[in-house]
C-alpha cells in the first residue's frame, strides 16, 4: 500500500504516513467521515488557527520565539495570520459601507467637519485598506526594537512580532466592532478610539513579555515605546490625510466647518 500524498510505502496497519505524516484513508467518503474531518481541522483546538489565536491571547512571546526559532508546524506564520487579519478587516470595511455609514457620527468632538468630508476620507481609507493596514507593520516594529529589544532581535525578527499583533489585534476586535457598527454606529468612533488604545495596550504587553525588565526599565521604555507609536501613528494619519488630499479624494472644502 502506498500514501496518495507523498507516495511512500506503508505498512497495512499504519493510522498516518511515517514520511508526510497524512491519514491514511481507506474507506469511502461519507456524510459522517466527512463531518469528522471538518471539525478535526476546523474546531479542534489544537487545530494551528485555534492554537495561534490562543496562544496568542494569553502567551503571545511563545508564538514569537517558536517562529523566529524556526519552528513552522506549531503556529500560523505571519504571513498567513496577516491575510486572515486583512480578510476580516476588509469583511468589516464591507459591512460598515453597506450597513453603517450613513449613521456613524464622525464629529464626535464637536469641530465642525461635515460627516461628507469623514465619509470621503473613510471611503479612500477603505478603499486601499489592506496597504494602510500594513503600513501599522513597520510602525509597531520600529517602536519595540528601539525601546524593547531584551532579546536582541534584528528587525526583520521585530516586524514577525509586530506581524502577528497587529493580526492578532483585528481578528479579536472583529466581533464586538461589528456588533457596534451594526447596533450601535453612532457610537463607532468613540468605540474606535478604546480600541486604538487597545491596540497600543495589547503591543506593548506582547513585547514586553518577549524580555525581562526591572519594574523601572520596564516603566521607562514602556512611556518611550508608547511615545513612538503614538508619533508614528500620528504621522501614518496626517500623511494618509496629505495623500488624500494631493490626489483629489478630499479637498478644502470638505473641511470647511458647518455653518450655524
Amino acid at each position: 500500500m502506498n500514501c496518495k500524498n507523498c507516495d511512500s510505502n506503508l505498512r497495512t496497519d499504519f493510522a498516518y504516513c511515517p514520511t508526510c505524516g497524512a491519514r491514511v484513508v481507506q474507506k469511502r467518503l461519507t456524510f459522517r467521515n466527512l463531518a469528522a474531518d471538518v471539525y478535526e481541522r476546523v474546531f479542534n483546538i489544537d487545530n494551528t488557527i485555534f492554537r495561534t489565536i490562543r496562544d496568542l491571547t494569553v502567551r503571545p512571546e511563545h508564538v514569537i520565539h517558536a517562529y523566529v526559532a524556526g519552528i513552522r508546524r506549531k503556529y500560523m506564520n505571519p504571513l498567513n495570520y496577516l491575510g486572515l487579519a486583512i480578510f476580516i478587516s476588509g469583511a468589516m470595511f464591507y459591512a460598515m459601507r453597506k450597513f453603517a455609514m450613513d449613521r456613524i457620527n464622525f464629529d464626535i468632538f464637536g469641530t465642525g467637519m461635515t460627516n461628507a468630508a469623514s465619509v470621503k476620507i473613510m471611503d479612500a481609507v477603505m478603499e486601499y485598506s489592506s496597504f494602510v493596514f500594513l503600513l501599522y507593520i513597520p510602525i509597531i516594529g520600529c517602536s519595540g526594537y528601539l525601546t524593547l529589544n531584551r532579546q536582541d532581535y534584528n528587525l526583520p525578527e521585530y516586524m514577525v512580532a509586530s506581524s502577528y499583533a497587529l493580526a492578532h489585534i483585528s481578528i479579536l476586535t472583529f466581533l464586538p466592532s461589528l456588533l457596534i457598527m451594526l447596533f450601535l454606529p453612532e457610537h463607532y468612533i468613540q468605540y474606535s478610539l478604546i480600541m486604538m488604545l487597545f491596540m497600543f495596550g495589547y503591543s506593548l504587553w506582547a513585547f514586553l513579555r518577549l524580555g525581562t525588565y526591572s519594574l523601572a526599565s520596564g516603566l521607562g521604555r514602556s512611556i518611550i515605546f508608547l511615545l513612538l507609536f503614538f508619533l508614528g501613528y500620528l504621522a501614518l494619519s496626517l500623511g494618509l490625510n496629505m495623500v488624500f488630499f494631493l490626489t483629489g479624494e478630499v479637498s478644502l472644502e470638505d473641511f470647511r466647518p458647518i455653518d450655524k
